[in-house]
């Protein structure tokens, strides 16, 4: 190769802008999915506490639809309108010195590419005091 053949190589940007994209697009992408991967999160621990609340109010005021253990589960988990739970009900039901508790629990499986899957625990608790008599 001569110099003048090397100064043009060197001068020459053709296929710039596809190495920058190779270099960016990961980080990019990374991001993107890493915002909505947080949104889903975020969305289920919501649908999470908001069931274990209208639940627990249900079970304060409510008797005559909420009259049991597993029929507030059971309303818990008809209020809950994040991604499937898969099959169990995360949600318990104790009338503990506060009232009426309901509590949630449950584990997200997060599926990161070329990092494997991951467990994010996500939990729920809402007390509501029963009414005077």
């Amino acid at each position: 190769m001569t110099w003048g053949q090397t100064a043009r190589f060197g001068s020459c940007e053709r296929g710039s802008s596809a190495v920058e994209l190779a270099v960016v697009a990961p980080a990019f992408f990374g991001l993107v999915f890493g915002i909505i991967f947080v949104g889903m999160i975020l969305w289920t621990q919501a649908s999470l506490h908001f069931a274990a609340q209208s639940a627990a109010r249900c079970a304060a005021i409510n008797t005559g639809v909420c009259n049991s253990s597993t029929t507030i589960q059971n309303y818990a988990l008809s209020r809950y309108y994040g991604l499937s739970v898969g099959g169990t009900n995360p949600f318990t039901y104790s009338a503990t010195g506060c009232g009426n508790t309901v509590t949630a629990s449950y584990a997200y499986t997060l599926t990161i590419p070329f990092a494997g899957t991951r467990s994010v625990p996500l939990s729920a608790r809402a007390c509501f005091p029963s009414p005077p008599s």
